[in-house]
Parts: C-alpha cells; structure tokens; sequence
C-alpha cells in the first residue's frame, strides 16, 4: 500500500503496519467526533510518524499512484470530518487491516 501524506511525500506500508496505524486513526476520528481541532491535530501528527516510521519512503523520482492520502496538519476539523465520510468503507483514514492482511499489492512490493 503507498500512503502519501500530502506536502511531504509517499511511503511503502505492508498490511501487517495497518494494525499499529488503525489504532492512531482510531484515536484521530475520537478527536475529530469531539470537535477538538488541537487534538486532532496531535493525531495526525502521531498518524504521519507512524506512516513515516513504519513505512519506506518512496523515491521522489518514482511516479507512483497513492492508495491512500492523508492531509498535512493544517488541516480543519471539517476539512478531516468530510474526508473520513468519503471513507465510508474505511473505519477511519486508514483501511481495516483484517481487510489488507490478505491482499498483496504488486505495485508497491516493486518499489
């Protein structure tokens, strides 16, 4: 899967990284529920670092197609509340990973 986190580039995750990411997504979605923009953006902050930790960076000279984008973190509460209900097949940002545990993506393992 490539996540790209917008103004600052993509990274390569397994499925097996969602695990750790979908319980950062989960307590950013709790924070943009409660309308609290200062913690939903410590959120993100702790969702990109994760993204960033977890995942490899994808050469910027390498064209490739995100899977998912997550906004920078000047970012509104409204503006994350819009994108989680275009997710609606999501819990959150980031996709279940019992969903993506079994899936392989060829285009990101030849990165």
């Amino acid at each position: 899967m490539i996540v790209r986190i917008m103004g600052q580039g993509q990274w390569v995750l397994e499925p097996e990284h969602l695990l750790e990411l979908n319980e950062l997504d989960r307590a950013l979605e709790e924070r943009v529920e409660a309308g609290d923009q200062e913690g939903m953006i410590a959120a993100l902050e702790r969702l990109g670092e994760g993204v960033r930790r977890l995942g490899v960076e994808v050469p910027e000279d390498v064209l490739a197609e995100s899977d998912l984008v997550l906004p920078d973190v000047d970012v509104s509460v409204e503006e994350v509340r819009a994108l989680l209900q275009s997710t609606s097949e999501y819990y959150g940002l980031i996709p279940d990973a019992d969903d993506e545990l079994y899936e392989g993506d060829p285009e990101s393992t030849d990165l």
